[in-house]
């Protein structure tokens, strides 16, 4: 759907002054098929596009969840740190517990939430298998749990920040759409009523092109 050739603001402003125009002209206007069920639809359209949320609201919505993605990505990475270095007080350095952390995976998954959900896995599977050792040094039954909770949080909210992503082309799409037929109706509006007042001068300059 082709853009409105002027701002959002603009058509709605427009768009109500020459609701009104049209309520009170209605009866001169109908001569050429502009009638009331055209003016109930105008104005619910009217509405609608008021209540849609516009292209900043969008970036905005989607900026919130990008940063709550974010904060729960580095959750799981402060978790997996305090994991990695349980184990290397709790295991000698070059034990098979040590060495089956996946330090170059994780350190990867820092900034990749894909990454970090297939390492969390392998870590939380790490928690609980070393509980009894990792207690010694501060895991207590909460902290291995949490790692659970954290992975659910980032996958939650990796799945809505994917969610809005989609929703936010569709969304567009559907607001062009709408401001541009309510463009469209403020100009069949005014170039009816020309015609009707053209020897009208008062109501005439009623019906000028406000673009």
């Amino acid at each position: 759907m082709i853009r409105a050739p002027v701002s959002e603001e603009k058509i709605l402003s427009v768009s109500k002054t020459t609701l009104n125009t049209a309520r009170i002209t209605l009866g001169s206007l109908s001569e050429f098929g502009f009638n009331q069920e055209n003016i109930t639809n105008f104005e619910s359209e009217i509405s609608t596009a008021e209540a849609m949320p516009g292209e900043l609201s969008n970036r905005i919505d989607l900026i919130n969840l990008t940063d709550d993605k974010d904060e729960c990505l580095l959750s799981c990475f402060q978790w997996g740190r305090k994991l990695r270095a349980r184990i290397k007080l709790a295991f000698p350095k070059n034990s098979n517990e040590v060495k089956s952390f996946p330090s170059k995976e994780f350190e990867k998954a820092k900034k990749s939430e894909n990454k970090m959900m297939s390492v969390m896995e392998i870590l939380i599977k790490q928690a609980v298998k070393y509980h009894p050792q990792l207690s010694n040094f501060g895991q207590t039954d909460e902290i291995r749990d949490a790692g659970n909770t954290l992975l659910e949080n980032l996958r939650s909210a990796d799945a809505q920040q994917e969610s809005q992503k989609t929703e936010n082309p569709s969304s567009t799409q559907e607001r062009y759409q709408l401001f541009r037929k309510l463009y469209d109706t403020v100009n069949r509006i005014n170039r009816i009523g020309r015609i009707v007042f053209k020897n009208d001068p008062v109501r005439l300059v009623l019906f000028e092109s406000k673009w």
